[in-house]
């Protein structure tokens, strides 16, 4: 097996490295329809690149079929689509970050019934403690969502 070099892969796309990881972070994000469309471009792709160079590594050549697949898709979607998968792919992380504050939710609770923090102090408190960089505002949301509306059920 040859030495495996990023030249080699810049070559065949004719993409410099942050290109080609601009359009598999785009992949990632896109919906599964849309990646089966890539991935059955991208065997064609592949065939047609083994081909050509013949003398290339093959996982050289899936990676770059891979990119110009990815690419040759993306060139498709309107610039519509194109936003609307890349703010898909924002509001993932303020989900995740959602569901790591639900995991500490009890902290929350502690923190602000028992000792009376503010939502921003809380913010400090899991940067501080727990590494996990969250807004005030995104406690406070799920403390109004969560915690008020309980308390109209109780009543």
């Amino acid at each position: 097996m040859q030495k495996i070099d990023s030249t080699f892969c810049e070559s065949i796309t004719k993409l410099n490295l942050e290109s080609q990881n601009q359009r598999l972070r785009l992949f990632a994000k896109v919906d599964i329809t849309t990646k089966l469309k890539i991935l059955a471009s991208q065997k064609q792709l592949f065939h047609k690149l083994k081909s050509s160079y013949d003398d290339v590594d093959n996982a050289i050549l899936t990676l770059s079929s891979l990119v110009l697949a990815i690419d040759f898709v993306a060139n498709e979607l309107d610039d519509v689509n194109l936003n609307a998968i890349k703010l898909r792919g924002k509001n993932n992380k303020a989900k995740i970050k959602r569901q790591k504050v639900l995991g500490y939710w009890a902290i929350v609770r502690t923190l602000k019934l028992e000792q009376n923090m503010s939502f921003r102090d809380i913010a400090t408190y899991f940067a501080k403690y727990h590494k996990l960089e969250v807004s005030y505002s995104t406690i406070y949301e799920l403390w109004n969502e969560l915690e008020n509306h309980t308390q109209i059920k109780e009543n």
